[in-house]
């Protein structure tokens, strides 16, 4: 089974460098050229498979550019992680509002939530279980997503990554096979 992950195209959010997990804002015009792009790669793959979005405008709209004559199947469980107060903000700007809370958070992503964001366990067992659902249907499928869904799903088949060093470029896409528990990538932001 090949899985395809896409992470969706770029907002001004990503422009601005700006924390913004469930804060819902539609691509740029960047991002729109770079869905465009990739409809022109997936059409030669003459891919028939579901797509997959999280809920959230960026991740429907890259799936609507790539996959036009396709209907995408949005879940909830392939949001982007909650940020909370920190919703909106620059590393700077968080800095400032909350100098404890980042430095903490700094020292220990996966252990300190910031005030009333998402646990990353809560996340990572959100993502991860939805995953193992879209695998369990043994066919190829397409999850158009978000960095950090992305990179949950990547280290939790690939435990020898390191989290933070996954990159999963706009505009590109990875492809994995699946043969039950063993992965394999077989092209990395293509």
């Amino acid at each position: 089974m090949k899985i395809y992950l896409i992470r969706h195209g770029e907002t001004e959010f990503n422009r601005r460098h700006l924390f913004y997990g469930t804060t819902d804002v539609s691509l740029n015009e960047t991002g729109i050229q770079q869905a465009y792009l990739l409809r022109e790669k997936f059409k030669k793959l003459a891919l028939q498979a579901p797509v997959y979005t999280s809920e959230l405008k960026r991740a429907i709209e890259t799936a609507e550019y790539i996959f036009p004559t396709q209907t995408s199947i949005s879940l909830e469980e392939l949001n982007e992680k909650n940020f909370g107060l920190w919703e909106g903000l620059s590393a700077d700007q968080i800095n400032e509002k909350f100098p404890e809370e980042w430095e903490w958070w700094l020292e220990s992503p996966f252990e300190i939530t910031p005030t009333n964001a998402e646990k990353y366990t809560d996340f990572q067992n959100r993502i991860w279980s939805c995953f193992k659902k879209l695998l369990r249907k043994n066919q190829d499928f397409v999850i158009v997503g978000h960095l950090g869904v992305l990179r949950v799903i990547l280290k939790s088949c690939f435990p020898e990554f390191d989290f933070w060093n996954i990159i999963v470029e706009q505009g590109n896409y990875t492809m994995m096979e699946a043969e039950k528990d063993v992965f394999k990538i077989i092209a990395w932001n293509k």
